[in-house]
């Protein structure tokens, strides 16, 4: 074989192995992100989870506004499909990277249990913080039956049977929750509307903005 040939091969075989590997490994940390992310990403049920609501540019981007989805402000109700509704609803809004914040620091209010904790939770117990909301409102700041409930709750107990196996009632657990939804609305639109002022005051002050100038323009 002529020596050439025999080189340009062994050349083409080592660079297909060198692929394949990267190609492996691309694979492993794309597939321990998707596990990491899938708390929060899974999608709503419905598109009636959702309202529509303009956010305005950060003061000086030029990219300009846009519009977004919300969880809906209200689900009425004191019953368990109340409940299961504003659970929903809060995992709706924490599947997207700018409400996330606002319903980790909803839940944490209404709760009374830190966001660092809320997201240590998450990422032992793999829930979403709709269902990590009802946990630790039946937990009542009891960080140590956060964990059972859980489980329990997995296992196929209703939301009703853990609030009243531990002294609380469902009614209480869904007004919890309905809290929190209503506190990422108003807190998540109060940003919004800040952001939009500030465009406002600076454009009263001579600053002309160019919305949606690609980079170089």
């Amino acid at each position: 074989m002529d020596k050439h040939l025999f080189g340009s091969l062994s050349l083409a075989a080592l660079l297909a192995g060198c692929s394949a590997q990267t190609q492996t490994a691309h694979t492993g940390t794309a597939g321990a992100a998707a596990t990491t992310a899938s708390a929060n990403t899974a999608p709503a049920e419905s598109d009636n989870d959702y309202e529509t609501m303009f956010v305005p540019p950060p003061v000086g981007s030029h990219l300009g506004g846009g519009v977004v989805r919300v969880a809906k402000k209200q689900y009425t109700g004191t019953d368990e499909k109340a409940l299961l509704g504003n659970i929903t609803r809060l995992n709706a809004a924490a599947g997207t990277k700018e409400e996330r914040p606002f319903v980790v620091e909803a839940v944490s209010r209404v709760t009374g249990v830190t966001p660092h904790e809320l997201q240590a939770q998450q990422d032992v117990l793999q829930l979403r913080f709709g269902e990590l909301c009802a946990i630790n409102a039946i937990a009542k700041g009891d960080s140590n039956k956060v964990q059972e409930l859980a489980r329990l709750h997995s296992k196929g107990k209703s939301w009703t049977e853990l609030a009243q196996a531990h002294g609380t009632n469902i009614a209480t657990v869904c007004k919890v929750a309905q809290n929190a939804n209503e506190l990422t609305v108003n807190s998540y639109s109060n940003s919004a509307e800040r952001a939009k002022g500030g465009q406002q005051k600076l454009k009263e002050i001579g600053v002309k903005f160019q919305p949606n100038a690609r980079p170089g323009d």
